[in-house]
């Protein structure tokens, strides 16, 4: 009788109160399959010879018997996982008998032959099946029965030759969900791994979201702690939530697929039931236990959009976190809890690469005490590495955040020392904002510096920002010089100028950028009687000034198209994540 996909993914709850029945043979040898996780002086007995060779025939109802030869202990919020396949691999249908993993003194758990039940059509060559365990394991069986048969009854009707093959038993940390692994790049959708738990099924979103799934695993099996979330495959958008939280993937380019990774701290405690939903087929969603990296040796991965939300109570140090930027990992994000400890870490690293009058010398805490340095920070790995050089070769008494800094940047490959002890510039940028400022100025900030962070790590950005540049109209090139002094940058450095012309472009969306330089900072540049002169005509109807509008409307178009082309972005934003 056939068996509804339903049960595939759920649990069967069958609270064993006694023993396992015992075989009527007294046979008991090694299995001649593994067993991981287990330890040296684990063993895993098999109470006949077909259970011993793991080939269990599925053409009858059956009982296969297992037992250790001492209790093997689980570690707290532990897993089974059985690996296996049913064979022929190329055999139309399923198997007519269903077949049961019974842990004794635990549940029994139907498992599952195919993954019809999540959806996806394409048979799996394997599966690796993982079940929660919540005590020592002694005795477990694989048991071959439908509704109302009888175990070791004849079959009743003529059935395929179907085969359960055992491939071995694990011990893993807990998790839920599913993942696909593909094992042959040349035809991926033909020959795949299933991994996958119970507790996950599919799940009705909405209509624009024609694939989801909920996992909700009952309270004596639930995941607590530190837990992550990957959830990815072919859509263009993924939403992934809580009953307090959502977070919304957005990643225009369908055909290279989605990847959302929610890391430790972000999701709020409980997160169940956990609900994903796409526009396009699932590869993985799976909800795993995850623990802190060590602080300050190793950043938090994570996208920008999550940075902004992430929980401060949840920071490893109650001063400031710093993370990963997750699409690229050479970039390092300090998030501090205001601007006190932000000058701390970078005040001094402004002064040095971009204050004019400033450049290229270390200044003493006092003589810059009542300067402001900047609300957000960007530094290259040249201009870290020549700093911490500047500071070696003079002894000049770094303050013990800078200390801090330096060691992190090392440890991330950023800066590094060579054979002579000297400090020479490694791979990647640093970026920073601070919880001070007001959450509108915090994204704008985000993306201003994120832009800077790109513009160092990638050559072909730098050049394509500097022919922008040089062919800008030279009405709006003086005026944005002009802006530029203003904020005290030294204009004399035609990389900084270039870098900061960007980033000023692309900070806001496209359809703010005529606004934005048209009225807001021109009007403060009008403002000043010795700097308005390099304003063209004033709309006096408008209050605006159309050319300079113009000019950089037409240069957020095209640094935005070019963003969005080489990476997905667009201008006002770097984050394909939002916490909602």
């Amino acid at each position: 009788m056939q068996v509804p996909v339903k049960v595939w993914y759920r649990v069967l709850l069958i609270v064993l109160v006694g023993h396992l029945g015992v075989s009527s043979c007294a046979y008991k040898e090694p299995v001649a399959f593994p067993f991981y996780g287990a330890g040296d002086d684990a063993l895993l007995y098999g109470l006949s010879k077909t259970a011993m060779s793991g080939m269990l025939p599925l053409s009858k109802p059956d009982l296969f018997e297992y037992v250790f030869d001492k209790t093997l202990p689980v570690p707290p919020q532990g897993a089974l996982e059985i690996a296996y396949r049913i064979l022929p691999e190329d055999h139309a249908g399923t198997p007519p008998y269903p077949i049961t993993l019974t842990i004794e003194g635990e549940a029994a758990w139907e498992l599952p032959y195919d993954a019809s039940f999540l959806g996806i059509d394409t048979k799996p060559s394997r599966i690796r099946y993982v079940v929660p365990v919540n005590a020592g394991l002694e005795k477990m069986s694989l048991s071959v029965a439908g509704q109302g048969e009888t175990i070791g009854a004849p079959a009743s009707h003529e059935v395929p030759a179907w085969t359960f093959e055992l491939h071995a038993f694990s011990l893993v940390s807990r998790w839920y969900g599913f993942t696909q692994e593909f094992i042959k790049e040349e035809a991926p959708q033909q020959n795949f791994v299933l991994r996958v738990s119970p507790f996950v099924s599919q799940d009705n979103p909405a209509p624009q979201y024609p694939y989801g799934f909920i996992m909700s695993p009952p309270s004596q099996y639930q995941i607590t702690g530190g837990l992550a979330v990957y959830a990815g495959g072919m859509s263009s958008k993924i939403q992934v939530s809580t009953e307090q939280r959502r977070f919304d993937y957005t990643f225009p380019h369908k055909e290279t697929g989605a990847s959302l990774f929610i890391p430790l701290g972000a999701l709020p405690p409980g997160p169940y039931p956990l609900r994903s939903s796409g526009n396009g087929q699932f590869q993985t969603f799976m909800l795993v236990s995850v623990q802190n990296p060590s602080f300050p040796e190793h950043p938090i991965i994570a996208d920008p959009g999550i940075i902004l939300n992430y929980p401060q109570q949840n920071w490893r140090d109650p001063r400031y976190e710093f993370f990963q930027w997750q699409d690229f990992p050479s970039i390092l994000i300090f998030d501090t809890a205001d601007y006190t400890i932000q000058d701390d870490l970078f005040k001094r690293l402004a002064f040095f690469t971009e204050k004019a009058g400033f450049r290229g010398r270390l200044a003493a805490d006092q003589e810059i005490a009542d300067m402001h340095g900047w609300n957000a920070h960007d530094y290259r790995a040249e201009d870290l590495a020549a700093f911490f050089e500047a500071a070696r070769n003079t002894q000049f008494p770094l303050s013990p955040e800078e200390r801090e800094l330096e060691n992190i940047l090392q440890q991330a490959g950023i800066i590094h020392r060579t054979e002579t002890g000297a400090w020479s510039k490694g791979t990647g940028a640093v970026i920073s904002l601070s919880r001070e400022s007001p959450e509108y100025l915090r994204s704008r900030f985000m993306v201003h510096e994120g832009f800077h962070g790109l513009f160092f790590i990638d050559e072909d950005f730098r050049n394509f920002s500097r022919r922008r540049f040089e062919t800008l109209d030279p009405t709006a090139k003086r005026f944005i010089l002009s802006f530029f002094d203003y904020q005290h940058y030294d204009v004399q450095d035609s990389y900084l100028m270039i870098n900061e012309f960007m980033a000023h472009v692309l900070q806001q969306p496209v359809s703010r950028a005529a606004d934005y330089f048209g009225e807001y900072l021109a009007g403060r540049i009008d403002a000043s009687a010795r700097r308005r002169t390099v304003l063209p005509p004033k709309d006096q109807a408008t209050n605006t000034w159309p050319n300079i509008a113009q000019a950089f409307l037409a240069e957020a178009e095209a640094f935005s198209r070019y963003v969005n082309q080489r990476w997905g972005l667009t201008a006002g934003r770097v984050h394909r994540v939002t916490v909602r």
